[in-house]
């Protein structure tokens, strides 16, 4: 079922629920209040009768027993009065042929001292009332009471309690359409974008309700969507280009070393060479291979307790081991007195790789190949590092793109690298919610800034 029939059916049924209960209601309540002006009229004449039969109770005796059995439930009188005796004879009657009042009638008004009650087809209400020198009477005042009124008013109300649901059907249906107008056309305009032009957008309109959110939302998902499918497109064209070039520097190696005889020497450096391309392609598979298993299954990564300064102190001398020429001056803040705050969840395999790699970006791009690192410990756990060089810096307008797989700024095409570095980098960080930012200015140098996230002690 459509959202917009629900929606109708549910504002109908609640609609005709509250009508019919108003409806009733009304119905009850002039249903109680014509009884009980039709019982006030009968209470009236009751009294008058009293008043007047009981000047005289003396000359009251009983009536003979001369009444006429009606046919069916209806008596042939539209009204009559009746009164009676301490010992239920009947003294006084308007009309002495109608039925008498039973006995238990009787009873039932002289230990009520009033009482309602129905005699055939006639509403009846009794009363005891006391003559002159003390003495119980009853009187009984019978009355046709004219249900015409209650039946054309309820007439009324059903027709216009029908009337008002077909009315609340077609409101319900028509303010239903207009309130998910807006919801149509995020499907239409939804339904129009291709895979071919990702930079649609749906419209968000000027109202600020739950549908303008909904539309905004499938904004940042096709924000989302229109990343995800431009890095890929951009991971295969930088991919296929990574690829590429070492594959035919390693042909054309090949080719050449093999069209003529050569010696030893020439062979050994052909090889060699082959030996660097082939490790370079594997580097980049390493770090593709780290970045596919932190964006698949990140969950399934373990993480240990690992010291954070004795791993900096490692990933320094394993920069400075790999190449001769580089420095790093490490500068470590103050220690805190509690040695536990230096532990922080990690996976050290992956920390160190990050690590790894700014450190060695840091040296390759300084014109004198040396890096600083400041580490600052913080009671809370909350570390900061500080991973800076001496180049030229970054352009602001490449800052949002250093991040980005593969990578390259054109002033930096000469030097070595695959690209993927910092993407790897940013997703490790990423997985550990170790917070990173660069800065960069004109005057030249950048710092990258790793903020660490508080320990979480038990019961915190």
């Amino acid at each position: 079922m459509q959202i917009r029939a629900r929606l109708t059916l549910l504002f109908l049924f609640n609609a005709a629920s509250i009508l019919a209960g108003v409806l009733v209601a009304v119905y009850v309540l002039f249903k109680k209040n014509t009884e009980e002006g039709f019982f006030e009229g009968l209470r009236s004449k009751a009294e008058m009768t009293a008043q007047t039969a009981l000047r005289d109770p003396n000359s009251l005796k009983p009536l003979p027993p001369e009444w006429v059995s009606p046919d069916g439930d209806t008596l042939p009188y539209r009204d009559n009065i009746s009164l009676f005796n301490d010992a239920y004879e009947r003294v006084f009657a308007v009309h002495t042929d109608i039925p008498p009042i039973s006995a238990k009638d009787l009873q039932d008004i002289y230990t009520q001292r009033e009482a309602r009650f129905r005699h055939y087809n006639l509403h009846a209400l009794g009363r005891v009332v006391n003559s002159a020198e003390g003495r119980p009477f009853v009187v009984v005042v019978e009355g046709y009471c004219d249900p015409t009124q209650l039946v054309q008013l309820r007439n009324i109300l059903i027709i216009g309690f029908l009337a008002g649901m077909a009315l609340i059907a077609a409101s319900g249906w028509y303010f239903s359409g207009q309130a998910l107008a807006p919801m149509s056309g995020i499907v239409r305009e939804v339904e129009n974008i291709q895979p071919s032009d990702l930079s649609r957008r749906v419209a968000t309109g000027e109202n600020r309700d739950e549908i303008a959110r909904l539309a905004e939302t499938f904004n940042r998902l096709l924000d989302r969507v229109e990343q995800a499918f431009r890095m890929q497109q951009m991971f295969l064209s930088n991919v296929s280009h990574e690829l590429k070039n070492p594959l035919q520097a390693i042909r054309s190696q090949l080719d050449v070393t093999l069209s003529r005889e050569r010696d030893p020497a020439a062979y050994r450096t052909a090889l060699q060479s082959v030996l660097d391309d082939v490790d370079a392609m594997t580097e980049v598979e390493e770090k593709l291979h780290q970045l596919a298993r932190i964006y698949n299954d990140p969950a399934a990564i373990p993480l240990t307790t690992v010291r954070l300064d004795e791993l900096i102190w490692q990933v320094k001398k394993q920069v400075q081991k790999r190449r001769q020429d580089y420095k790093i001056s490490l500068e470590l803040g103050e220690m805190p007195e509690d040695e536990s705050v230096l532990y922080i969840r990690a996976n050290e395999a992956l920390i160190r790789t990050a690590l790894l790699n700014l450190m060695d970006n840091a040296c390759k791009y300084s014109p004198d190949q040396r890096a600083q690192v400041r580490v600052r410990f913080r009671p809370d756990g909350a570390h900061e590092v500080d991973i800076a060089d001496n180049g030229p810096g970054i352009p602001q307008d490449e800052l949002p793109l250093i991040f980005e797989p593969f990578f390259r700024s054109p002033r930096h095409r000469h030097v070595k690298g695959t690209g993927i570095g910092l993407s790897l980098v940013r997703s490790i960080l990423n997985l550990h919610r170790i917070a990173l930012s660069v800065e960069s200015p004109a005057e030249g140098g950048t710092v990258f800034k790793l903020g660490f996230p508080p320990l979480q002690r038990p019961g915190s």
